[in-house]
């Protein structure tokens, strides 16, 4: 099986890559990235995207799924930027892939909390929520995750984003609840097994991700 990931060098894909790389199922791995990753291995190739809204010159045809990890806080750069990284580059790379495969798995990492009507108060909410809706007007094989905070284990390494600060608050959230948090290994896990077999459901939100295995036939 041939699979794309985006986000490559952050927290959640870099988890997607290191299991992604020991998966005897993955024959190829290609990295939609602007900067190379400093990786060798047989099976890990790289495109370098100078544009990531202008796909005119890759062939995806027999790429079976696509993992995008791509993100950006709200935080870090402003409203237009934010729409620019987490609506528009999304929907330019899933109607670019659609069209040379549309049977592809389109695996899109979203958040707890998103909001498809838009009506909530967070930016991060109405866009990933705007992504998510014009996405699934496509009409094609898509799998939206919304995990709550993602939790570093011995596996992925610590976060490096101010998010590392609320680990601790993460971990006892998920004592308390189901539906809060999920650890990065297990998340990387999840979104292999749907590129690879799919799922029976489209949206997958945190709970879901956490009884991944008591939820398979």
């Amino acid at each position: 099986m041939k699979l794309l990931l985006t986000g490559a060098t952050g927290f959640t894909g870099g988890e997607v890559l290191r299991q992604a790389l020991a998966d005897p199922a993955i024959t190829q791995l290609t990295l939609l990235t602007r900067r190379k990753s400093g990786l060798t291995h047989p099976k890990l190739g790289e495109v370098i995207i100078d544009d990531f809204l202008d796909y005119s010159r890759l062939d995806f045809s027999d790429y079976a799924a696509c993992i995008w990890c791509l993100g950006v806080s709200q935080t870090q750069v402003g409203k237009d930027e934010y729409v620019r990284i987490t609506l528009d580059y999304a929907m330019a790379a899933a109607q670019a892939m659609y069209a040379a495969n549309p049977q592809l798995r389109f695996c899109f990492v979203s958040g707890r909390g998103a909001d498809p009507g838009e009506q909530a108060s967070t930016l991060f909410a109405r866009i990933k929520g705007r992504t998510e809706r014009q996405l699934a007007q496509l009409g094609r094989p898509l799998f939206i995750f919304r995990p709550g905070y993602i939790r570093p284990t011995a596996r992925s390494g610590p976060r490096k984003d101010f998010a590392r600060f609320f680990a601790p608050i993460g971990t006892v959230l998920s004592w308390l609840s189901r539906d809060f948090s999920v650890d990065c290994d297990q998340l990387a896990a999840v979104l292999l097994d749907v590129a690879k077999q799919g799922a029976g459901q489209t949206l997958l939100s945190n709970q879901d991700i956490r009884n991944w295995k008591a939820l398979q036939p």
